[in-house]
């Protein structure tokens, strides 16, 4: 049997989607699986040793229109070579719609999309509702569904490379940082909405350095991200306790970066699930963002359910992980609610300091 998996996501939904790949070899071991993804979310998935082929999509920002088609049709070629015995769309975009038509298969399987019914209906064999649990827990849900599969308990597993290891800790060393002795924080995401006022990620990061730790602060490389970052560090007392590597690491130094923290503070992002991943304890700050579907899981706990572990809304443990969300009626909104264009942060992001502190401290000390 030859299997095509399609997930064309963001970073943190590739890298929760591995236990549900994962699965599928467990259960079916003969079975040759291929998989699709985006180029910026590929490092979390590239060492996987169960995947027999990845199909990698790569967008060239500065190329012409011309080049762009060549690219892709000649992308499209490579991927019609195959013929499939089932076809897996885990993410029902335009993009995934198109692949899934153009390959070779006798079965499609996908997750249904009201607003894209007639496309899919003349392209999948059978379309699923997943119930509203947690991002990892629907994909096993749907991977259950298509091969039939008992539940299993879900864990997380980042592979990782021994020589961005080496990288990662020349970049700690010429930083004077000891392993277990900082905590990562990183408090940006491509979506503005979901991070918090500068002064809190500042008072945050004071708190951490009085109580013994240094600060590694991270982020991308956007422009946008870096100007906040940099207003993180005018703004933080003990500067010399602080380092800041926002836009300066690769994804896979990252990796080994938080692997050797003693734990993670940030927001609803993917490094806080690449945390989680490598075990390490994360406290998180969601905002209009829901926790039901993407607060960090713990792999130490033995989940024995399609059942979300997180609440709607509120602060909450689940395992050694810590989420921090009020709980408002309008939480989590997903961006919906007015106040998000009326103020810079999102004020359910607005938050009392000295009681976001109270909460690290039953978590921290």
């Amino acid at each position: 049997m030859r299997i095509l998996a399609i997930k064309l996501k963001q970073i943190g939904d590739v890298l929760l989607w591995e236990p549900a790949l994962r699965k599928i070899k467990t259960f079916l071991p003969d079975a040759e699986l291929h998989v699709l993804t985006n180029d910026y979310a590929f490092p979390v998935i590239k060492n996987a040793p169960y995947v027999d082929k990845f199909f990698v999509i790569s967008k060239k920002k500065n190329a012409s229109k011309l080049e762009r088609l060549r690219v892709n049709l000649s992308f499209i070629k490579s991927l019609r070579k195959y013929s499939y015995d089932v076809v897996l769309n885990f993410s029902p975009g335009d993009r995934s719609h198109l692949y899934s038509f153009l390959v070779k298969a006798k079965e499609k399987f996908s997750y249904f999309s009201p607003k894209k019914e007639k496309v899919q209906r003349r392209i999948f064999s059978k379309l699923y509702t997943p119930p509203n649990t947690h991002t990892i827990l629907q994909d096993l849900w749907f991977v259950d569904q298509v091969f039939d599969f008992k539940f299993t308990p879900p864990k997380v597993r980042l592979y990782l490379n021994s020589l961005d290891e080496k990288r990662a800790q020349n970049i700690l060393k010429n930083s004077e940082i000891l392993e277990e002795n900082y905590v990562v924080i990183h408090p940006v995401a491509g979506w503005f909405l979901k991070c918090l006022p500068v002064k809190i990620i500042a008072g945050v990061t004071d708190f951490f350095v009085k109580n013994g730790l240094k600060v590694v602060i991270t982020s991308g490389g956007a422009e946008r991200e870096l100007r906040y970052v940099k207003e993180v560090f005018e703004l933080v007392k003990a500067k010399k306790c602080v380092i800041n590597l926002a836009g300066k690491v690769s994804l896979e130094e990252l990796f080994w970066i938080i692997k050797k923290c003693r734990f993670f503070f940030g927001i609803d992002t993917a490094p806080m699930h690449i945390a989680a991943a490598l075990n390490k304890p994360v406290f998180a700050v969601f905002g209009p963002t829901g926790k039901h579907n993407w607060g960090p899981w713990d792999n130490d706990v033995e989940w024995k359910s399609y059942e979300s572990p997180y609440e709607q809304r509120g602060s909450q443990f689940f395992g050694k992980h810590f989420v921090y969300q009020k709980d408002w009626d309008c939480v989590p909104c997903g961006g919906k609610k007015k106040c998000i264009y009326d103020v810079k942060f999102s004020k359910c992001l607005d938050i009392n300091l000295e009681d976001l502190i109270n909460h690290l401290k039953l978590f921290f000390c």
